[in-house]
């Protein structure tokens, strides 16, 4: 889920060390390299630059390791084995070269003295002998050797991988309507308010995206979209609870519980869907006047209110939270968030999300209770009913500051049901 996405650091210094070596900018690399601490490390494939070295590829091999940045120490053993084939190659010129001007024979020349002048040794013979040579072992078990130390610190990446993000990213916001599908390209450092104006720009639906096809006698009761519109929750009579790829009108694939054929599922028909604005846990309310938490990425229970209605749950609602990118108060708020329901009993009730306990309760509806939120400081609670009438409470303390009838009740005529009440994004004091 992209709001959930943790990246590390590290990780984007690599994936610009990357676009810089396919772009042939080498003084740049290693000028990132040197100055972030961080390397490369990878290879075109594992596979063949392992099946290099057993095939004793060496020209191959040397350019993988110059692109994946070994560290010279770690290098020893190969440049010796090298050595050691060009010597029994007769190819002495390279050989020299590869002994007396290489970093990783200077360090074997500081550390092991012994081991260094038997290869200066093996190069001033006429005759190569590999008894001497190899000693105990042999040319094909030295490279395998050679091959599986180097593969356990080196991988392959698919290429482009900064490029493709970045265009993956475009096709994502083109498809919010953040920028505009009319271009062929875009630039990525364009006037932000010209970004912002189009940003807010509401258009009425003109086609359909996708359908989502449920089995015959499962329809669903309830739908949600997660905030980072990655989701579309749907909950079924059957009591299934199900994460969609709304585009595609397909079950999300990168939910492994769902693959597995293990949906989180309420006992009774599911009655009412609510993400938090994290995106991480999604609240169901259900008709036997149950509710639970779950956890979005593993399909885990987080919380159980067993009693939250006597009836059957109407509608549900998380706190409001805020994020400042600290992980730590992020999750304090969390455990801190409470969930707001109302139900066919007329009653709204807040629960606690850490201490799974029912901890206010509003009455004066006459008739259920159909949608209920909070204000965006949480300090006010806005309820709806089949009575007619648009609640204003206070959340602290559970009385009612005001009772709206939208009806004619000058003409005689009794209040229609009031079904939904909305929040007006950059509006905090203003409703519908």
């Amino acid at each position: 889920m992209l709001a959930e996405m943790n990246i590390e650091s590290t990780d984007v210094v690599r994936l610009i060390e990357q676009f810089l070596r396919e772009q042939n900018l080498h003084k740049t690399l290693e000028v990132l390299q040197r100055e972030s601490g961080v390397s490369l490390n990878t290879v075109e494939s594992v596979d063949s630059f392992k099946s290099d070295i057993l095939r004793g590829r060496w020209d191959s091999v040397l350019t993988s390791v110059l692109q994946a940045n070994l560290a010279a120490e770690r290098l020893t053993d190969l440049y010796e084995q090298i050595i050691i084939e060009l010597a029994e190659a007769q190819d002495m010129v390279p050989a020299r070269a590869l002994l007396r001007q290489t970093e990783p024979m200077d360090l074997l020349r500081s550390s092991d003295m012994d081991r260094y002048l038997r290869l200066e040794q093996l190069l001033s013979r006429t005759s190569f002998d590999p008894r001497h040579a190899y000693g105990a072992t042999s040319k094909e078990s030295r490279r395998e050797a050679i091959a599986n130390s180097l593969t356990a610190h080196v991988r392959s990446t698919a290429p482009s991988q900064l490029l493709t993000m970045l265009g993956q990213a475009l096709r994502w916001q083109t498809e919010q309507g953040i920028l505009s599908a009319n271009t062929g390209s875009h630039g990525l450092f364009h006037d932000q308010r010209q970004r912002a104006q189009r940003s807010v720009v509401d258009r009425a639906p003109d086609s359909m995206l996708a359908t989502i096809k449920l089995p015959k006698k499962q329809h669903p009761n309830s739908v949600a979209f997660s905030p980072s519109g990655a989701y579309l929750a749907t909950g079924s009579t059957d009591g299934f609870i199900e994460l969609w790829n709304f585009r595609t009108g397909k079950l999300a694939t990168d939910l492994a519980y769902q693959n597995d054929g293990t949906p989180m599922m309420m006992e009774e028909s599911v009655t009412a869907l609510a993400f938090s604005s994290s995106g991480e846990l999604v609240c169901s309310g259900a008709k036997n006047g149950k509710i639970k938490v779950w956890k979005v990425k593993s399909g885990s229970s987080y919380k159980r209110f067993s009693a939250a209605h006597s009836q059957s749950v109407s509608c549900v609602c998380f706190s409001n939270q805020t994020t400042n990118g600290d992980d730590n108060d992020n999750t304090q708020q969390q455990q801190q968030q409470q969930i707001l329901s109302g139900g066919v009993d007329n009653i709204v009730r807040i629960h606690g999300l850490k201490s799974g306990k029912m901890l206010k309760e509003f009455r004066g509806h006459s008739a259920a209770v159909t949608s209920a939120i909070f204000n965006h400081d949480n300090t006010r609670v806005l309820s709806t009913s089949e009575d007619g009438s648009v609640r204003i409470w206070d959340a602290s303390s559970a009385v009612c500051l005001h009772a709206v009838v939208p009806g004619s009740e000058d003409l005689g005529l009794s209040a229609p049901p009031a079904h939904t009440v909305l929040a007006i994004p950059g509006k905090p004091t203003e409703f519908i």
